[in-house]
């Protein structure tokens, strides 16, 4: 069993981080980024897959912290094998040559390796705890969970500061609204498999899970493009800007995860 689960964690760990696996400002980032950012995105990922074991481990329901605490760690060591395994046979890191730069590199790729090991382990399993959640504080995780996957692939690149750089000043507003509506649409309206009833009316849901949702994926947005540095010698009005572009795929993100889970 636990090698079955395992197994499952290493397969999502991949899934879920491939494509920052591949990407070469991710490489370059593990070189430079201060350390202080580095360590504060790791306890991050902490909390956050254990928020995530907490509320749909693989364990059975009752266990406790200790279990909680468990199943994160199994998470935790099987995106770092999934992480090390993959960058070593593609020749990014050389652990035994530079191990310094080579740790920060696969602790930067860590973020979605552990939570998609989390996700694998506790959700695509026979014996998996797949229990909808009825929380609204479990409606909020996994809409940060959600949104950490999908902004966390994108918000190395160049491409948000050229987007950003090339809106006027009605773009970031217009893509804001646009946010809203695919988010509202994709969870209450269109029919897609795990649909929400509106509960309490749509304008309660509205306001109370997509517009908040949405802020969430904005917050999400905005930690991961200063970790990443590309706030640093901009002003307010790109980092607003820059933040909202990367919201865009948080939020369907933070959207796609109220539909799986």
């Amino acid at each position: 069993m636990l090698a079955q689960s395992s197994g499952r964690a290493f397969g999502g760990a991949l899934l879920f981080a491939l494509p920052l696996l591949m990407t070469m400002e991710i490489w370059q980032l593990g070189l430079s980024i201060p350390r202080y950012r580095l360590g504060l995105l790791m306890a991050a990922t902490v909390l956050l897959v254990v928020f995530l074991s907490q509320h749909f481990g693989a364990g059975m329901p009752g266990v406790g912290w200790p279990g909680y605490l468990a199943d994160a760690g199994v998470a935790f060591v099987m995106a770092a094998v999934a992480t090390a395994l993959v960058l070593g046979v593609l020749a990014v890191i050389r652990p035994v040559q530079g191990w310094q730069d080579s740790l920060s590199i696969i602790s930067l790729e860590m973020l979605p390796a552990a939570v998609g090991a989390s996700f694998a382990r506790s959700q695509l399993g026979v014996g998996g705890r797949r229990v909808p959640t009825t929380t609204y504080g479990g409606e909020l995780l996994l809409m940060a969970a959600g949104a950490v996957v999908f902004a966390a692939n994108i918000a190395p690149t160049e491409e948000v500061v050229l987007l950003a750089a090339k809106m006027g000043a009605w773009h970031p507003v217009a893509l804001v609204v646009l946010c809203l509506v695919l988010m509202h649409g994709f969870v209450y309206s269109v029919g897609f498999r795990g649909q929400e009833p509106a509960v309490g009316g749509v304008l309660r849901s509205f306001l109370t899970l997509t517009v908040v949702g949405y802020v969430i994926a904005l917050v999400v947005s905005a930690y991961l493009l200063w970790t990443f540095g590309r706030f640093d010698g901009v002003g307010p009005a790109m980092v607003v800007t820059e933040a909202v572009v990367l919201a865009l795929p948080a939020s369907l993100g933070a959207a796609a995860a109220r539909l799986i889970l």
